[in-house]
């Protein structure tokens, strides 16, 4: 066991982040010069590499922590929304060897690793009330994992559509999941992160007022970013979802173009404030640093937890 947690504690972030960007590398060496036997062994080598790697990081952060990796950090939170995605990735490599999945998928993977160096390592601190923290995390979690799964089928399909009436240039080269498919996966996308979206702000408001109620002197704020961005998400994917059931002629490219849209809000609204707050350039309960108390003459009170120590990176 001791042997065991010495070895995943040696991974590091690099560890599984350079093995999908080999992963990615080879994805565009399929596109480029067709199909290779070698270059999908390595594809799928790395990437199986890369995604035990990946679990070995959580765990051994999990056990550090004393906490499952939604509840310890900012950092932890946006590494288990790519395990995700990586976890989907490697189940479609296997199943649909032939279709480009990996030239999508894999850059989304990446920007979450990416973003999770730069955010908060820093714990959000005690939470009681952990059941409801964990389904908390849990259902913001899968849904903006379907905005991001519903925003790269839009992408996918919007290409294939291009390419339909194109017939030339260099998307004739990429092996796409047909236009119904495509349109199927979006749409219940979009479907399906509605009421995680909607689950996650309810849980969400309930510890807020229990937090509240039991330690008043440092409650979380009604205007804490990743609140108030959360929000603005779960808004705009109410008014995509809208669109898909209320209009029956509605089609599959608007739907494409609007989970882009949602996207783009997502990654404005939600990784924004996180690597503003990882920075120090912006406080937020998510990142562990509330905002700084000041004594009377002005200057930073000393942490009223003084026991409780970062996780280290």
């Amino acid at each position: 066991g001791t042997s065991l947690m010495g070895f995943l504690a040696q991974v590091q972030i690099y560890c599984f982040l350079m093995s999908y960007a080999v992963s990615l590398i080879g994805e565009t060496w399929l596109i480029l010069r067709r199909q290779s036997s070698l270059a999908r062994v390595v594809v799928l080598t790395f990437t199986l590499a890369g995604f035990l790697a990946h679990t070995a990081y959580l765990i051994a952060r999990s056990q550090a922590a004393g906490l499952p990796p939604l509840l310890s950090s900012e950092q932890d939170w946006l590494l288990v929304l790519a395990w995700i995605g990586g976890l989907l990735y490697l189940v479609l490599l296997l199943t649909h060897r032939k279709l480009a999945h990996g030239l999508f998928m894999l850059p989304a993977i990446l920007l979450l690793v990416v973003v999770a160096v730069f955010v908060s390592s820093q714990s959000t601190g005690h939470l009681e009330l952990r059941r409801l923290g964990m389904f908390h995390a849990a259902s913001l979690v899968m849904g903006i994992a379907s905005v991001l799964g519903a925003a790269i089928s839009g992408l996918m399909y919007l290409l294939h559509h291009h390419r339909l009436r194109s017939r030339t240039g260099w998307l004739q080269k990429l092996a796409l999941p047909s236009l119904e498919n495509l349109t199927v996966v979006n749409r219940w996308a979009v479907v399906f992160s509605v009421p995680c979206l909607t689950v996650g702000l309810i849980t969400g408001f309930i510890l807020i007022f229990w937090q509240r109620g039991t330690d008043g002197n440092n409650s979380i704020r009604w205007t804490d970013p990743i609140i108030v961005t959360t929000v603005i998400v779960w808004i705009a994917m109410i008014v995509v979802l809208i669109r898909v059931l209320t209009t029956s002629n509605q089609t599959g490219k608007a739907v494409a173009q609007l989970s882009l849209l949602s996207a783009g809000f997502l990654l404005t609204t939600v990784l924004g404030p996180m690597i503003l707050s990882g920075s120090g350039n912006l406080s937020t309960f998510h990142s562990g640093s509330p905002e700084q108390k000041t004594d009377s003459s002005g200057n930073p009170s000393v942490d009223a937890d003084p026991g409780r120590q970062d996780v280290p990176r």
